[in-house]
């Protein structure tokens, strides 16, 4: 049996976006669970008169990237009274959008979380 449950979230006031989904697998009695999860953060808006404005700043930025942004995290745990195995991973960066003549500062973390219960 596969169950599978999608939810995309806006949050207005907040300026966030969350898009989750999570889908359990029942398969020879293991059971798995996977859920992954997408958060991103409107952090600025930058806006520019001009489209030659971007362009100066696009180049600005490609002169001079912002390094160690990005961080990428692993962790495995285990639980001997469930038998059950988890691993999860994290990801946390930021990135830009221009639309229009506006420069959005966008931050991100993405988490995926596995779960393997053993048989019972």
């Amino acid at each position: 049996m596969r169950q599978v449950i999608f939810t995309n979230r806006i949050f207005p006031n907040a300026k966030k976006r969350e898009v989750c989904v999570e889908e359990t697998v029942n398969e020879n009695g293991h059971t798995s669970k996977i859920r992954k999860r997408s958060l991103y953060f409107i952090r600025n808006i930058l806006p520019m008169e001009t489209p030659e404005k971007v362009k100066e700043w696009l180049d600005y930025k490609k002169e001079h990237p912002e390094h160690g942004s990005r961080r990428f995290h692993v962790m495995k745990i285990h639980s001997d009274k469930g038998q059950i195995d988890t691993v999860l991973c994290k990801a946390k960066g930021s990135f830009y959008v221009v639309c229009n003549n506006d420069v959005y500062s966008i931050s991100y973390l993405h988490c995926l979380r596995l779960e393997v219960a053993a048989a019972a």
